[in-house]
């Protein structure tokens, strides 16, 4: 039995060995080879230089690492909140006691922008917030302002834009996840609270959100993984600019490897970056685990 056991294993391991040898070689490869260049300057395109940790400290007097660290930070912070805002708003208004047909068909509507990829996202707010866009047609004529705005183009505002069209795209997932949460809370439970004079507001913090407790927080830990590594999206709608006041780490990175062909600097960033993520995912799992275990 020991024998059949041990070989059944044996084979059952053979057949996911490839596609994890495929995965493992995929992923921990590049970091290595990222983390290699982060201690090399390649400003001499014959022959890499080893420099040690100058990288690092270089990324550490470089004020533009400091401003896109702060975007990024501003950016993230203001996504995610409003993305699980949003999110639950919808999830509450799709959990009422409705039509199937109708809640289904509002289901599909909202979930649209999730399924669109971020290069068309960009575009279409690009329209959108462009002076003779729709946005500024909707000020315009509600008389609040005279002419268009370029709003990408403009300082104060730009780094604004890119948070609601981030919402616009990111909300959905969030809304899906929470409504499914919502679904698996006893109905017998919120009867009795009814019945015990709990109105409306009491039931939903005190009964419904410690109930779905860990999948809030499991999205709002995805969100800040995805929000964080957010690239292409501000990319194509701002690129960074106007003078870097929506420049944000991923960009920061891309356009010190790409533009400035220091991949010593952008290797050096990558690793921060992936710190950086590696301890809030830390954080917020032994959160989870914690008040799994109150």
């Amino acid at each position: 039995m020991k024998g059949q056991s041990w070989m059944t294993s044996l084979i059952r391991l053979s057949f996911v060995a490839p596609e994890m040898a495929l995965l493992l070689l995929l992923t921990l490869y590049p970091l290595y080879l990222v983390l290699e260049m982060s201690f090399f300057d390649f400003s001499n395109y014959t022959k890499p230089i080893f420099t040690g940790i100058s990288n690092y400290l270089n990324i550490l007097q470089d004020e533009v690492f400091w401003i896109a660290l702060k975007n990024t930070l501003v950016f993230t912070v203001c996504s995610v909140t409003l993305v699980i805002i949003v999110g639950m708003t919808f999830a509450v208004l799709l959990n009422q006691d409705i039509n199937v047909k109708i809640r289904g068909f509002f289901r599909s509507i909202i979930m649209f922008p999730w399924l669109l990829s971020s290069a068309v996202v960009g575009s279409i707010w690009v329209l959108i917030f462009s002076p003779f866009g729709l946005f500024n047609w909707f000020l315009q004529n509600l008389g609040i302002l005279n002419e268009g705005i370029p709003w990408l183009s403009d300082s104060r505002f730009a780094l604004l834009g890119l948070v609601v069209a981030n919402v616009w795209r990111g909300f959905p997932f969030a809304m899906l996840m929470i409504l499914a949460a919502f679904q698996t809370v006893p109905e017998d439970t919120l009867e009795a609270a009814e019945v015990d004079g709990a109105n409306r507001f009491i039931r939903f913090f005190y009964i419904v959100i410690p109930q779905i407790k860990g999948m809030l927080l499991t999205v709002i830990l995805l969100e800040l993984i995805w929000t964080f590594r957010t690239f292409d999206l501000v990319y194509i709608m701002t690129g960074g600019g106007p003078v870097h006041k929506t420049e944000i780490l991923s960009t920061y990175v891309y356009f010190n490897a790409f533009q400035s062909l220091d991949f010593g600097h952008a290797s050096a960033t990558s690793i921060f970056m992936l710190v950086a993520m590696l301890l809030i995912s830390i954080f917020y799992l032994r959160t989870i685990v914690s008040k799994e275990d109150e």
